[in-house]
């Protein structure tokens, strides 16, 4: 009975500890609580009870005797990282349907959470490409698209090795719109460009929280209104954020 009971214990982590990495990449809801079912389900509860939203998970999962095991799980920060999420869906996957040891799968969900992120040229290059493209499609010329460039590569380089720090979300959006729009005042000023708000458009594309938005919409016609609006929020006090950051300069400078 004691063994059972650990071992049930054991399961019920391992889907907790697979649902909050989720949620910590930006997954929305509803597919982190189907996961946690399946995970559970998989290895032979009965029922499972799942309430969350994206800074609380609660779960409670019935064995065959009808014991009862309830454990919590607090998410402090989250971001949106698709790379791995793709790899903890892939990992659910493979739990649902090989059903491997709890300890191995346990290592398996170590070894992608303790992935560092890392320069990828590729992320770097595709930052500068939308940067640029943005400029040119909201009314800038070619020397704002070059002018854009740079920026976007310190805010790939600030998203990369400084927001992973686990600074304030709000501060790190602030500080990453009002260095944004310092370089672009300063590459106008300077004659390298000709249209500061074009750069600004451009590079703020980078960081408008859009998925957050869109994810937020998603789980309200889900039925997850709670979660929703707790995304929705944020994403717009976040948005709030981009608009201070960037009037800083602005004023500082007085406009170009």
């Amino acid at each position: 009975m004691q063994e059972t009971k650990k071992c049930t214990g054991e399961v019920l982590s391992l889907a907790m500890d697979l649902g909050k990495s989720m949620v910590k990449c930006g997954a929305e809801m509803n597919r982190v609580e189907e996961t946690i079912i399946r995970v559970c389900y998989a290895y032979g509860m009965k029922r499972v009870e799942v309430f969350s939203i994206i800074s609380m998970m609660t779960v409670t999962a019935f064995d065959d005797e009808g014991t009862d095991y309830t454990q919590s799980r607090r998410i402090y920060a989250y971001s949106n990282n698709l790379g791995r999420l793709e790899q903890l869906n892939a990992l659910s996957r493979k739990i649902c349907s090989e059903l491997p040891d709890v300890s191995a799968a346990r290592d398996e969900l170590e070894k992608i959470n303790s992935e560092e992120k890392r320069f990828r040229l590729s992320a770097c290059i595709g930052n500068c490409i939308a940067a640029a493209s943005f400029t040119v499609f909201f009314g800038g010329c070619w020397r704002d698209a070059l002018a854009s460039v740079p920026i976007a590569v310190m805010i790939y380089l600030m998203n990369a090795f400084i927001k992973a720090k686990g600074i304030n979300r709000l501060f790190f959006t602030a500080l990453c719109s009002a260095l944004s729009g310092f370089f672009a005042l300063l590459f106008v000023r300077i004659g390298f460009a000709d249209n500061a708000d074009m750069i600004m458009i451009g590079d703020i594309m980078l960081i408008i929280p859009g998925l957050m938005l869109i994810n937020s919409i998603r789980e309200m016609l889900c039925g997850d209104v709670m979660s929703g609006l707790m995304r929705l929020i944020e994403s717009l006090i976040v948005a709030l954020s981009i608009a201070c950051g960037f009037a800083v300069p602005i004023l500082l400078l007085k406009g170009v």
